[in-house]
């Protein structure tokens, strides 16, 4: 059997290594796929099937896509459940000595998405690593387009029940598990029966007990906030750290400086909410259509930015138990409610806030454009102003928000005195750094508008100093510019003139000023489309060296955010501050649905009181025919001390 072509060889070993990913293999503006890849590409896709001569007797299976529009295929592809490796071109075809060198440069999964034309903007998208040993599991949980990083362990009773409700939690949208949890198929069916999400097998020594790599690139934080120094007693933990780390370093191929922060949380912390609960509840999805309408999420959502929202999402799955936190975000709600033009002014400047989250996600993995930055920048821009606003704050935690919120004026100036206000979406073609920024791009941008005219004036001057009145300037590929004198002007022409080229009826001359002139015409776009390129990578380098301050405003951002949209919904729904504590009591007066009432006619829904305790009233009998009202009773208790515990 003849061999396969050189191109079709390299292929063949690049689908080797990423045996479960399709592969988008880069042939100048298409990426194409071949064999099996093709045919499941072609049909899910609804891709006309060609093909490729490759060697041998048949043409291999062949289809592709524009490579200015993959991130639409890749989409549907991820969707569907499958992963896709970027296999790109590494050196320019041009300049290129035989095949043209390629190597894979990122694996897309469901859960390592970092384009914002595949997320949903206030939901966030994480990817959980689980880490079986025995009856016990270390889990991490990492949301890559944020930078946002979990992690716990569950040794206790009833393990794998409580592993399913932390499932529940963070709906991630891929599970990468060790080959012991992978191999034990009554755990593994369970998950994929409850849950619609891609599981990835790594290997086992992916999981292991080492420190070091977590401990120099990671901050880790307890619930205290507070650097941890004892990472041994959370050794599962680490073990599914380091099983993600190195997940995310085969699929992404770079260091994500954005991720840079690990919270450990212990599951205790937080109110204990089962999975059969939360779907019941209808908490952040209902259970019909997973929609959001109809949800108690529907209700309390009036953020203003998709930080907030994905922030809100996260309380609401994390109602607090500690009274001393939730008095502390019951304060700030209320003073907000309180003081309508002091929230007002607020939710004005956080409405011109972008998300700042996934805008720093785009810097670290180094796909942020021009349009990106000045996003950015606009969006720091506002914080100065929402600073000053909370200098005003009288409660406790709206003051830490202050203390802890950075203006980072250093950085919006930066930017601002760098990028140009509307530049183009391509970094790589020029057009984009501001006139004053750099010299040598000054230069070149002059070179290109002013060149002609340059040329012009040397002709001139040169007439006007030798008195040759039918020179002129001519320029060719192979000599340049040059100063054409007839046979008739030589005895004119002076000895600084370096002759150039002799022909019948004239000579042609240089001279040291137009020499510099057309080094600076000649390749003068070019040069400056280069020099804009590296300036603009040095630009995003430095921002990427900030992100640590930078996510910390955004935090602050975030949850102002939250606060205020409890705020407007406390006001326009008529809800009052719940007085909590550690008593044991629930007692409601006049108690409301809050998506029922919502979705009814205003004024139709009944109130209600509820008294319960841990001593004689422990227990409420409920009877009365069906559809009385009964379970909507039950779940309205239950939304309200939830929402009393969250906000």
């Amino acid at each position: 059997m003849a061999e396969f072509s050189p191109m079709m060889q390299h292929y063949l070993e690049i689908k080797e290594k990423y045996s479960d990913c399709l592969v988008f293999y880069r042939l100048g503006d298409f990426y194409e796929m071949f064999f099996d890849d093709a045919v499941t590409a072609s049909r899910e896709l609804e891709l006309t099937l060609t093909g490729r001569d490759c060697g041998q007797e048949e043409r291999a299976p062949m289809c592709g896509v524009p490579y200015h529009a993959a991130d639409i295929y890749i989409s549907r592809l991820i969707t569907k459940g499958y992963k896709v490796a970027i296999c790109e071109q590494l050196e320019d075809p041009k300049k290129a000595v035989g095949i043209v060198k390629r190597d894979v440069i990122r694996v897309v999964t469901p859960g390592t998405v970092l384009e914002s034309n595949m997320l949903d903007e206030k939901k966030n998208n994480y990817i959980m690593s689980i880490y079986k040993t025995g009856l016990f599991f270390g889990i991490a949980i990492c949301d890559i387009s944020t930078g946002d990083f979990y992690a716990s362990q569950i040794k206790e009773n009833n393990n794998f029940i409580k592993l399913l409700d932390e499932i529940a939690r963070f709906t991630p949208a891929e599970i990468v598990v060790n080959e012991m949890l992978f191999d034990s198929t009554e755990e593994i069916n369970k998950i994929k029966e409850r849950f619609e999400v891609f599981i990835t097998k790594q290997k086992e020594e992916s999981f292991g007990e080492d420190l070091d790599i977590i401990s120099q690139n990671f901050t880790l934080l307890k619930d205290s906030e507070k650097p941890v120094e004892d990472y041994k007693n959370q050794l599962f933990a680490i073990c599914a750290i380091n099983g993600l780390l190195e997940y995310l370093n085969q699929t992404q191929k770079i260091k994500l400086e954005h991720i840079n922060t690990i919270h450990f949380y212990t599951i205790s912390r937080y109110m204990s909410l089962d999975m059969s609960a939360r779907r019941n509840l209808e908490i952040t999805e209902r259970m019909r259509d997973k929609g959001k309408k109809g949800t108690l999420l529907w209700v309390l959502d009036k953020t203003s930015t998709a930080m907030g929202g994905r922030h809100l999402r996260r309380w609401l799955n994390d109602p607090l138990i500690d009274v001393f936190e939730i008095k502390q975000r019951l304060e700030a709600v209320q003073e907000l409610k309180d003081n309508i033009i002091f929230r007002g002014d607020i939710i004005a400047s956080l409405k011109k806030v972008y998300d700042i989250e996934r805008l720093i996600g785009k810097i670290s993995f180094g796909n942020a454009n021009g349009r990106d930055m000045i996003s950015l920048k606009n969006s720091m821009k506002q914080l100065p102003e929402l600073k000053e606003l909370l200098s005003k704050s009288k409660c406790h935690l709206l003051k830490n928000l202050y203390l802890r919120l950075d203006e980072l004026k250093d950085m919006s100036e930066l930017i601002e005195s760098a990028i140009i206000d509307d530049p183009p979406i391509s970094v790589k073609d020029g057009g984009i750094i501001k006139q004053g920024y750099n010299q040598d791009v000054d230069r070149y941008k002059k070179a290109t508008t002013e060149g002609k005219q340059w040329i012009i004036n040397i002709e001139a001057k040169e007439k006007e100093s030798t008195g040759i009145k039918n020179m002129k300037v001519g320029f060719t590929k192979v000599f340049g510019y040059y100063l054409e004198v007839t046979k008739s002007y030589l005895s004119l022409v002076p000895e600084r003139y370096i002759r150039k080229q002799t022909l019948t009826n004239c000579e042609r001359y240089v001279t040291e000023e137009l020499k510099e002139v057309e080094n600076e015409i000649l390749g003068a776009e070019e040069k400056v489309i280069a020099l804009e390129y590296d300036l603009f990578v040095e630009l995003r380098s430095k921002i990427s060296k900030e992100i640590e301050r930078i996510q910390k405003s955004a935090y602050v951002v975030s949850t102002l955010d939250v606060l205020c949209s409890f705020a407007a919904v406390a006001e326009d729904l008529n809800y009052i501050m719940p007085i909590v504590d550690n008593s044991g009591e629930i007692d409601i007066k006049d108690g409301r649905h809050p998506v029922i009432e919502k979705m009814l006619p205003s004024g139709s829904f009944v109130q209600n009181d509820t008294y319960l305790n841990l001593e004689s009233d422990r227990l409420s009998i409920i009877t009365g025919p069906n559809m009385a009202g009964k379970s909507t009773y039950m779940r309205q208790v239950a939304l309200i001390t939830l929402m009393a515990q969250v906000r």
